[in-house]
């Protein structure tokens, strides 16, 4: 953490593009004191740097230790200043607080009139763009410059009233969608914490939190449902049957979200991270309800929005898009049995990784790092997906989820038993073994294909056909399971047994 507050001011500089580099430039120069010169030139000495490094900087620009520390604050302040210069006319949430702002100024220099105009323009957009909590504020400032002093508001009739009622429909509006924004997050996390419900009893319990968390979020009469408040009640629905393993239902849900942008179509530009989110939504579930027309259409629609030069994505939507957009196309990939485009588009990724072009967090690098595997393994590239599996193994200081460890250890193996590495199999096994005991990620398919191994190894190869035959009889009979489906769906068992049988 110390080293993460240290290197900011690197990684800050190192993810400007040209463009912002350049303005930046042009805002640091808009005066010649030497102060300024001072810190454009630790701007030109941080960019130049591969890795962060102070000895280097302070040697070069003769700077004492205090100094640099100083030096680099007011630096980081300049370009987060020139940035806001450049994002005010695209984030519109940064363009209303700047006119509250002004308004501010206005009315501490007595023109409350000027202030009131400035706050009804900057309502009327806050309202067009669904900005609950700035026009919840900004009736607010209204609300206090008509309390404290005499305007001409008071001489439209019923002016007051209307701002008064306002200001109530919208603090009732602001609380439905937080309590349905906690909703959507206490659902996410029992799901994080607790994983799916697979028995009887489990459901009842899910059931009952998924109740007792809603019994206070009831959307008030008075007040109208927003955008906001309806995305978050889709996917909250949507994780709740996701946990109840209800794939259908939760692809309904998520479709539901998704249509919530197609009917405000401005909101796709507002928050195109929770847009993103929608779309890769619709293609896991129907990637888990088997649904290929589904995965195909909105991997479709994935590709066309990335590649529209008409909508300007900020380096995270980018980057969430990219993401969100290559876990879809293996998804199908996989779906459809194309091995060879999945393996194509590891390679890519990997080529794209290395370059800094695709930059995933350790998380979602572990994801694509299995997910390339699996395809080198339908490939029969066995030794090369060990190196992705083994990369994954080999992150100790990144968390991942079990079920992704299981697959992952239980792909190592069969990769290992596939290259003759018998004894590192069984090896392996015993590790797995423990790994499956203690994890509520474990699924019947995972032990039947430990215990199938087991078999296999004890047995001389002429004698194996038996042993793949009664695992494939096995792992049929769990199709109805919809959690066993679903552990089938990311384990390339089915493919694997198709190789022997």
């Amino acid at each position: 953490m110390p080293n993460a507050i240290k290197h900011q001011l690197f990684r800050l500089i190192k993810s400007l593009t040209k463009a912002e580099k350049r303005n930046f430039k042009l805002f640091a120069t808009r005066s010649g004191s030497n102060a300024e010169s001072l810190f454009i030139q630790l701007f030109d000495a941080v960019d130049r740097l591969e890795e962060p490094d102070d000895a280097i900087i302070t040697n070069r620009l003769k700077l004492k230790p205090g100094q640099y520390s100083n030096l680099k604050r007011h630096l980081y302040q300049q370009v987060m200043t020139s940035l806001r210069i450049i994002y005010i006319n695209k984030e519109i949430d940064i363009e209303l607080r700047e006119q509250i702002d002004f308004t501010r100024i206005l009315y501490g220099k007595g023109h409350y009139l000027d202030a009131l105009r400035t706050l009804e323009r900057a309502k009327a957009k806050a309202v067009e763009h669904s900005q609950d909590l700035l026009h919840l504020e900004i009736l607010e400032f209204q609300k206090l410059i008509e309390s404290r002093h005499i305007t001409l508001s008071r001489q439209v009739n019923n002016k007051m009233d209307r701002l008064l009622n306002e200001s109530a429909h919208r603090c009732y509006s602001v609380l439905d969608t937080s309590e349905l924004f906690s909703l959507n997050i206490q659902i996410h996390g029992h799901y994080i914490e607790r994983g799916h419900a697979r028995t009887e009893s489990d459901k009842t319990e899910t059931h009952k939190f998924w109740q007792h968390i809603q019994t206070v979020r009831v959307d008030r009469e008075t007040s109208p449902t927003t955008f906001n408040q309806k995305v978050n009640r889709f996917q909250a629905s949507m994780w709740f049957h996701y946990i109840q393993l209800d794939f259908n239902e939760a692809l309904r849900a998520a479709t539901n979200a998704h249509t919530m942008f197609t009917l405000s179509r401005q909101m796709i530009l507002k928050d195109t991270g929770l847009y993103l989110r929608c779309i890769y939504y619709l293609t896991m579930f129907a990637y888990l309800n088997k649904d290929g027309k589904t995965l195909s259409r909105n991997v479709k629609r994935l590709e066309e929005f990335m590649a529209d030069d008409d909508i300007h994505l900020n380096d995270n939507a980018r980057q969430t898009g990219l993401i969100y957009l290559n876990l879809a196309r293996f998804n199908q990939y996989f779906l459809n049995g194309d091995g060879a485009a999945a393996y194509r588009l590891g390679n890519d990724l990997s080529r794209d990784y290395k370059k800094k072009k695709f930059r995933p967090s350790q998380q979602r690098l572990g994801l694509f790092r299995y997910k390339h595997a699996a395809a080198c393994f339908l490939g029969g590239y066995y030794d090369e997906a060990l190196d992705y599996l083994n990369d994954i193994i080999n992150m100790r200081l990144t968390i991942f989820r079990d079920d992704l460890l299981i697959n992952t250890r239980l792909l190592h193996a069969l990769c290992n038993f596939e290259l003759t590495n018998y004894i590192l199999v069984d090896y392996q096994l015993t590790s797995l073994n423990r790994l499956i005991r203690r994890s509520r990620e474990t699924a019947e398919a995972h032990r039947l294909a430990v215990s199938g191994l087991r078999r296999l190894l004890k047995l001389p190869a002429g004698e194996h056909a038996p042993v793949y035959a009664k695992l494939r009889k096995e792992l049929d009979a769990l199709r109805d399971d919809p959690f066993e489906q679903k552990a089938l769906a990311y384990l390339e068992l089915e493919d694997w047994l198709r190789l022997h049988v």
